[in-house]
């Protein structure tokens, strides 16, 4: 199905660099913090992108093993030890967990009690990161962003728009040299929300990869 598009005014921001061929474990703790501190405020996140805040089902939630090329965090050290990919992400992976878990119970919190997980990815190659969040209650879909035109604003593409990809609603910025980074893309039904949030990398500046994400989320789960 064709992206069907609406406009807003947002100020668009320069993609996450995926760091560098050498000491990729070390050299992506500064992007894995920003993506980090941005899932830290998922309790937040759904308002501004049409989130009803209605109570689910308090059932627990466990996020998938792997998606596609991308795994969870805390699998990330035995994956790439497996392949000879060097480098102690020991550390690293503490903190995450113990910031997803904050997160996954904030998250829970904003929605009465559902039960809810919110989990960092990344591909074996440290090059793209994700947060997904997963909730047992519905959202508003497709996601709202605020209307602009971009005629009168002399570009081509609205700064903020809303992409849909089948039962996926992305949210996307772009900016003036034509390039476009995803904010988030989202599944909902009556009984759960998947979301891939603060998504770098390639993958970031790709609204169908992410989209095809939250599928691939959504049938594991579903």
């Amino acid at each position: 199905m064709e992206p069907h598009e609406t406009g807003g005014w947002y100020e668009p921001h320069p993609e996450s660099p995926a760091p560098p061929n050498g000491g990729r474990a070390v050299a992506v703790v500064a992007g894995v913090v920003g993506v980090v501190v941005g899932a830290g405020l998922a309790s937040g996140a759904w308002l501004l992108f049409g989130g009803d805040g209605g109570g689910g089902s308090s059932a627990a939630v466990s996020a998938p093993a792997r998606l596609g090329d991308y795994y969870r965090y805390p699998d990330l050290q035995k994956v790439r030890e497996r392949n000879g990919q060097s480098g102690d992400m020991t550390k690293l992976v503490d903190h995450q967990a113990t910031w997803d878990k904050e997160s996954s119970a904030r998250l829970s919190a904003s929605r009465d009690g559902a039960g809810a997980v919110v989990q960092q990815y990344a591909n074996e190659e440290l090059e793209s990161m994700f947060s997904l969040e997963v909730v047992r209650s519905p959202s508003a879909s497709p996601q709202y962003v605020a209307y602009s035109d971009p005629g009168y604003l002399g570009v081509d593409k609205p700064p903020e728009e809303m992409v849909e990809f089948g039962p996926v609603s992305c949210v996307v910025r772009n900016d003036t040299t034509g390039q476009t980074f995803v904010v988030n893309c989202q599944r909902t039904s009556a009984e759960l929300t998947v979301t891939v949030t603060h998504a770098n990398g390639d993958l970031g500046g790709n609204p169908r990869a992410v989209a095809d994400v939250v599928n691939e989320a959504w049938s594991q789960l579903g």
